[in-house]
């Protein structure tokens, strides 16, 4: 009985972790801004919001030494063109607090929705490794 119970907690496991998806971007030294497209199949965007079909960014890890503190968050519809800062209701900017070699988890519900997102801050001097940690729902 006991190993059964085990099998079905390890097939839970992985199943659950199935809908994480680790990125890995490079900023360039000349990089001021971060583009993320978090579009997920052409077939599931059409979809309606029904388990599936929506990806949401849930963490960051920033790796290596950074100069930027914070990143503010814009976004816009087509992932081009001017991007625009996203605000609560009350019009404070979200903006993401950073630093080197470092993990930052971030409350999915503050990105629902937001298909197109760039990450402003300030130009990194050097190469730089960032990884987008994202969650289908």
């Amino acid at each position: 009985m006991k190993k059964i119970i085990l099998l079905v907690g390890l097939f839970v496991s992985v199943s659950l972790a199935q809908n994480l998806d680790y990125i890995e971007t490079i900023v360039d030294s000349t990089d001021s801004t971060i583009v993320i497209n978090m579009g997920t199949d052409t077939d599931e965007i059409y979809s309606d919001y029904s388990g599936g079909n929506e990806y949401r960014i849930i963490g960051l890890l920033f790796v290596g030494t950074w100069t930027n503190t914070s990143l503010t968050v814009k976004a816009n519809t087509t992932g081009t063109g001017t991007f625009y800062a996203v605000k609560s209701r009350d019009g404070t900017a979200l903006t993401i607090t950073m630093a080197s070699n470092t993990w930052v988890y971030l409350t999915p519900a503050e990105f629902a929705g937001l298909r197109y997102m760039e990450l402003s801050g300030s130009d990194e001097g050097d190469t730089r490794t960032l990884y987008l940690i994202k969650r289908q729902y």
